[in-house]
């Protein structure tokens, strides 16, 4: 029987994502594609994930979703790496028909990859240690995919159009989806399929189809290298939390893990982005 306390541990940190969602995307249109990629990839949704994570699980399982979560932002990164590379090799398709097939590669990509990370976590089941070192790997590799996307110049301009309430509200809806299935399969004991799912680009899938719409495929297009570059952070997030929640508590932990992963990571990523 699901009790109270289990509806709001996945109800609140699931709308909390929604919101988050929303206010991410106008981000990206209002502050353009380089600063604006870098600055709504901050630790937003995973902030909702990781209490909701914590609630369910204050030992090995937290440690596993957590840890597990940079290598599903890795993943989230060659979503996005979609984006950038083949909308321009289907120059012949209206640009309705570059949308609907690059969104369907790209979600079909990240879930076949995650589907292969889960197994081999399944496979040999790592140790808590060595489920961090996957975690780190994952954050150096998402920087190297990012440092490598930036060497290409591409436009990145500010979106220019109003955006409607529907979209805002269908791009909290795909976010609050995706966080509020992630903590249900957590609480029925699959931990790392529940930070692998938490680390559905969500996000990322709503703000680059809604501000396609509404502003043009350039603006979405140029913020994907920031945006991989600024996943880094989520995953630094992911992995800090692991020690600070049960060190500091959950709120300070929250505030403590924020405040490290944006001033090593999205910081230097904006400065780097306005010297561009």
């Amino acid at each position: 029987m699901i009790d109270a306390t289990s509806i709001r541990a996945v109800i609140i940190p699931s709308m909390s994502a929604g919101v988050i969602a929303v206010l991410a995307s106008v981000v990206v249109e209002r502050f353009g594609g380089r600063k604006g990629g870098a600055m709504a990839t901050i630790p937003s949704t995973v902030i909702a994930a990781a209490i909701g994570f914590y609630e369910v699980d204050q030992g090995v399982g937290f440690l596993k979703a957590m840890a597990v979560i940079p290598v599903g932002m890795f993943v989230s990164a060659g979503f996005l790496t979609v984006w950038r590379v083949l909308p321009r090799r289907l120059h012949s398709l209206t640009s309705t028909s570059r949308l609907v097939v690059t969104s369907i590669v790209s979600v079909a990509a990240w879930i076949f990859f995650a589907a292969i990370v889960a197994e081999i976590q399944r496979k040999f089941d790592p140790s808590p240690g060595g489920a961090i070192v996957w975690g780190v790997c994952a954050i150096l590799a998402t920087v190297m995919l990012g440092l490598f996307l930036l060497r290409e110049k591409v436009d990145a301009p500010r979106g220019k159009r109003r955006v409607g309430v529907l979209q805002l509200f269908l791009r909290g809806l795909a976010s609050t989806i995706a966080i509020g299935i992630a903590l249900i399969i957590a609480k029925s004991g699959m931990p790392v399929v529940g930070g692998l799912v938490s680390a559905f680009p969500a996000i990322f899938l709503t703000t680059m189809v809604s501000t396609w719409i509404s502003q043009g495929h350039e603006v979405p297009v140029g913020a994907v290298a920031p945006m991989v570059m600024g996943a880094a952070s989520v995953g630094l997030f992911s992995l800090l939390s692991i020690w600070l929640f049960p060190l500091l508590g959950v709120i300070p932990g929250v505030i403590a893990a924020w405040i490290l992963s944006v001033s090593f990571v999205t910081v230097p990523l904006v400065y780097s982005m306005r010297a561009r």
